[in-house]
This record gives structure tokens, C-alpha cells and sequence, in this order.
């Protein structure tokens, strides 16, 4: 299914299609990584078999075995060499929608959002083939779906063309991909490959990333980058409020006060052997500090 918007290209009126200059975009980077892996794949299949596909894609059994959960994020970077369909339809929706996105709420939040779209399809995928006893998941349609439904939530009233022909507001288009997967996952669209389960984690996740006003920036890595300094200032702050002797003299000098009101209020036999030691330390360092001078 084609995406596109007649407003594409305009320079009279700002739209979300204006064009995106930044060439190191995320969603082209993440494009290419695609692409690349397809033609891969397609050069060194055998026999018209994957060889990528078994070792990537998200399976039933990945879910029970913890070392295979990196097949959780992989499955979203492989796509059937036997169907160029799969990767174009994916990647078309990528490109129109994904640099939107990434503009709107930046590089380094939209490929963590992104990722984790495809992480959460991949659980979901795993689980529910588990359930039914067999099944394996690949494509970016997770992600892609989900970047497709934050769009439509930012930008509900943008118009695209449907097919390259029919004009739909962005939130109709959105509402119609969820039905139809919904439909499919019921089972009411017949036999069908598609994994309807990560379309609607997909979904569900974009969703809640909205409405809850959810984001990554905790795992920015200049918020990481920065920890070891963060610590490093800590420390050395610790640091100076142990050995800082004019603090520690201080702290004496305050608590001999305290020990002499006490002798005097109540005399020196109400002293206990902590405060006498104290009182005969601090006497001891005035009377060194006298004959230093």
C-alpha cells in the first residue's frame, strides 16, 4: 500500500512534509540498514531459502531461551528475499512518516521510540507463537506501524494519499490499519502471513508512548556519558568534607562550648568519659596551636 501527500514539496505553507535537510537522518540511516540486509539476503539465499531469516527472525522458541532474545531486535532488519513487496511497502511507510517523526520529536528519542516498537513486536510475536505452538516474525512493520500511528496522533488532520490517489486524513488511516489488523489477528481476513500481533504492539505502544507522554531522554547518552564525572564530583566533594581541617576544628570548638555550659550547669562530674576525652583532645590542639604561634 503506497503513502504519499499532494502538500509534499510545498514552499508556501509549512506542513509536516516540508523537507528534512539533515543528512544524517535516523529513518534514512534505518532505511539503509534494511535495504542493505535484504540484498544480502537475497544474494545468498540457496535453493530460493533464506539463510538470514532462521538465524534473525523472532520465533516461538526465542521467548523460553534467554540467549536468543537478541533475535527480539534483529527480526525487525530482515525481510523475505522472495517478496520485494514486503521491504517496499515497509520502507515507503518508513521514509514518509519516519522523518516527520524524527523531526518532530528528534533523532535520538525516534530511534530509541523506533526500537523499542520493534522490541516489544518481537515479544509479542515470540509469545503469542509460542501459544499457538509455532511461527516465526520478521520485517520493520512493527516499528513502522508504530511510527505511522504517532504521526496520525501529532498530526490527525494532515491529509495523505491512499494508494497514491485517495486523499484520507492522517487519523482515518490510522484507524483503518488498526482495524484491519485487529480483524486479522480475530482471525477474519482468512489465511493470512501477516503477524498482526506486532502491527497492534505496534499500535498500542505508540498510543501509550502519546497520551502518556512517555520518552527516552533517561537513556541519552549524554545523560550517560556524563554519569562518571557526576561521580567523580561527588566524590571528590565527599572527600573534602572529611579531611577539611578547619571544619573538623570547628565541629570541636562547637562541642567543647557544649561540654563547658554543661560543667557549669551541672557540674564537672556530669560529664560521661566520651565528652571528657573530647574536652582534654580540644584542650590539647589549642594549647599546640598556641605554641606553634
Amino acid at each position: 500500500m503506497g503513502l504519499y501527500d499532494r502538500d509534499y514539496g510545498r514552499s508556501a505553507e509549512r506542513t509536516p512534509w516540508d523537507r528534512v535537510q539533515n543528512p544524517r537522518s535516523v529513518t534514512i540511516i534505518l532505511i539503509v540498514i534494511n535495504v542493505a540486509v535484504f540484498f544480502v539476503d537475497m544474494i545468498f539465499k540457496q535453493g530460493g531459502v533464506s539463510q538470514l531469516v532462521p538465524w534473525l527472525g523472532a520465533q516461538a522458541s526465542t521467548v523460553t531461551h534467554p540467549w536468543m532474545w537478541w533475535q527480539f531486535l534483529t527480526y525487525g532488519f530482515v525481510h523475505d528475499p522472495n517478496n520485494i513487496n514486503h521491504i517496499l511497502f515497509n520502507m515507503i511507510g518508513l521514509f514518509f512518516f519516519g522523518r516527520i517523526v524524527e523531526r518532530r520529536i528528534g533523532q535520538q528519542e525516534f530511534l530509541k521510540f523506533y526500537l523499542a516498537a520493534i522490541i516489544l513486536g518481537g515479544i509479542a510475536a515470540s509469545i503469542s507463537y509460542f501459544i499457538q505452538g509455532g511461527g516465526l516474525a520478521i520485517g520493520a512493520s512493527g516499528g513502522v506501524v508504530a511510527t505511522t500511528i504517532l504521526f496520525a496522533l501529532y498530526y490527525p488532520h494532515q491529509e495523505v494519499l491512499l494508494m497514491f490517489v485517495i486523499p484520507v486524513k492522517a487519523w482515518i488511516l490510522a484507524v483503518a490499519f488498526v482495524g484491519m489488523d485487529l480483524a486479522g489477528a480475530l482471525g477474519l481476513m482468512g489465511n493470512s502471513q501477516t503477524a498482526f500481533e506486532v502491527h497492534l504492539t505496534g499500535a498500542a505502544f505508540s498510543a501509550a508512548y502519546f497520551y502518556q507522554r512517555w520518552n527516552f531522554r533517561w537513556l541519552d547518552l549524554a545523560v550517560l556519558s556524563d554519569l562518571p564525572h557526576y561521580f567523580r564530583q561527588r566524590s571528590r566533594r565527599m572527600k573534602l568534607k572529611i579531611h577539611d581541617p578547619d571544619r573538623k576544628l570547628n565541629q570541636e570548638a562547637a562541642e567543647a562550648d557544649r561540654i563547658l555550659a554543661k560543667i557549669h550547669a551541672s557540674g564537672e562530674a556530669s560529664l560521661t568519659r566520651s565528652e571528657r576525652k573530647t574536652l582534654e583532645r580540644y584542650s590539647r590542639r589549642q594549647r599546640e596551636k598556641r605554641d606553634q604561634n
